[in-house]
């Protein structure tokens, strides 16, 4: 106590900071290795001193702490090691998507100047994406964003990644009061559920005290938490390490644990009115507590058919005619992450944002471009004969509406355009040509179609 009074006092204070920031980044590591993981050991081996009684105890106190400041310490760790040369990655996939030169616009003249948008409209666009950026990672050095517009100014030449070191900069901007309630609202659930799952409590002897010190209580209530923090875990390490990591993430987390209890009062609440637990009923609940933990709709889809078969009640489903699920590569974490951007089915995929996604989600833009390809060709194909129509296009390696236009394009090329035209059976011949008309109606498509070097499809038909 004495010792961190006296840290605080100003003159010791100013000198423990100076030395501080004299330390190398070599020279922090090593504290941490062979100065504070020993420190932390020996408290963790301290416990076998308390009294046997105890021990239990302060092992499941420990196990608590740890498990309820690990999802926060990501957080931390995340802004306070974030790099500013994820300004440079950003405008090189502007760049490579076509949004930083002059966009062309709808009407065509024969001056080929007049068709392209005015400058002072390019830089306005220039200074939107800038401050978007800003919004999602933080204020941004003056110098960093002057250094920025000029080598986008230089639009051929490759935008270099500048680098300005946090320590210079410090992390107050980020750590604002938005940033962090949202982590601290998370921390106090995570808290109050693993203290209803391993509560402090002192067993008949010893024995059985170290016997059950992380024997959870099987409640259903305490499993779907489980199955909440479990998916929720994962979820933060995967955008920690795709470079994702906000404080929106955890707003999901907190969300998921409460819809999870509410879940599974409601499942349970109707197993209770059908009677319908038996001897092994209350085991098959705590099971599926874990699963609605998970997969919170689990919840809803059981509601739904237990008050059907009980009422005879139709229930609107959430289920969606194109699905996430219909894309390749798409994962249960990146359905989740693009939830979060209200992206909740093909068709809200075929117009997204492109730019948004890119700068939100970190997910790689080549996977992000081939998912809005793909569901810009599902939502143009249909639903009802959307999976026949689509299995008979990758019959001919055509998975994408940028690869449908392209093979149509070269086929005039190859002199087979009428067999071209007829790739999709019992359909009229004159149905590619307006599909591609239509689908390049899509916002995104030109997009797209710069992001891959592909012709336009105007340029195509000179």
């Amino acid at each position: 106590m004495v010792l961190i009074l006296a840290i605080r006092y100003p003159p010791i204070k100013e000198k423990v900071v100076v030395r501080l920031n004299e330390i190398t980044p070599k020279g922090r590591v090593a504290i941490i290795i062979f100065v504070v993981i020993p420190f932390l050991l020996l408290i963790v081996g301290a416990v076998v001193l308390l009294p046997p009684l105890y021990q239990p105890f302060a092992i499941r106190s420990i196990f608590i702490i740890t498990v309820c400041l690990f999802p926060a310490t990501m957080y931390y760790l995340f802004i306070s090691t974030r790099k500013y040369s994820l300004l440079g990655e950003f405008v090189t996939n502007l760049n490579r998507l076509g949004l930083l030169s002059r966009r062309r616009l709808l009407q065509h003249s024969e001056d080929a100047e007049t068709n392209l948008e005015p400058e002072a409209a390019r830089q306005c666009r220039v200074d939107t994406y800038l401050q978007k950026f800003q919004g999602i990672y933080g204020p941004l050095h003056e110098k960093l964003i002057s250094q920025t517009k000029e080598k986008i100014d230089q639009i051929n030449e490759e935008t270099e990644e500048k680098d300005y070191s946090p320590h210079e900069k410090g992390t107050p901007e980020v750590f604002t009061p938005e940033t962090t309630i949202p982590v601290v609202f998370a921390t106090i659930l995570i808290a109050l559920g693993w203290l209803l799952i391993l509560p402090p409590w002192q067993g008949p002897s010893q024995a059985q005290q170290w016997k059950d010190v992380f024997t959870p209580e099987q409640t259903p209530v305490n499993f779907a938490f489980l199955g909440a923090y479990f998916f929720s875990i994962q979820m933060l390490s995967r955008r920690y390490a795709r470079r994702d990591l906000r404080a929106s993430a955890y707003v999901s987390v907190s969300l998921r644990i409460i819809l999870a209890v509410i879940g599974i009062w409601a499942v349970g609440a109707l197993w209770a009115a059908e009677e319908a637990l038996p001897s092994t009923g209350f085991v098959q609940l705590t099971v599926i507590g874990f699963i609605i933990g998970v997969f919170p709709q689990t919840a809803w889809q059981l509601v739904q058919a237990s008050t059907k078969k009980v009422a005879g009640i139709f229930i609107y489903s959430f289920k969606t005619p194109l699905p996430l699920q219909d894309i390749d590569g798409l994962t249960v974490w990146n359905e989740a992450r693009l939830e979060e951007e209200d992206i909740e089915n093909i068709p809200n995929m075929a117009t997204a944002d492109l730019v948004d996604l890119m700068l939100t989600t970190r997910i790689s833009p080549d996977r992000i471009i081939d998912w809005v390809d793909q569901a810009i060709l599902y939502v143009h194909l249909g639903h009802e004969d959307g999976k026949e129509l689509r299995k008979k296009l990758r019959s001919y390696g055509i998975r994408t509406a940028s690869s449908l236009i392209e093979v149509y394009r070269r086929s005039e090329f190859h002199s087979d355009r009428g067999t071209s035209e007829r790739i999709l059976p019992n359909e009229d011949p004159g149905k590619i040509p307006s599909l591609i008309d239509a689908i390049s109606t899509n916002p995104n498509m030109e997009l797209i179609l710069e992001w891959r070097g592909i012709p336009k499809q105007f340029e195509t038909t000179k």
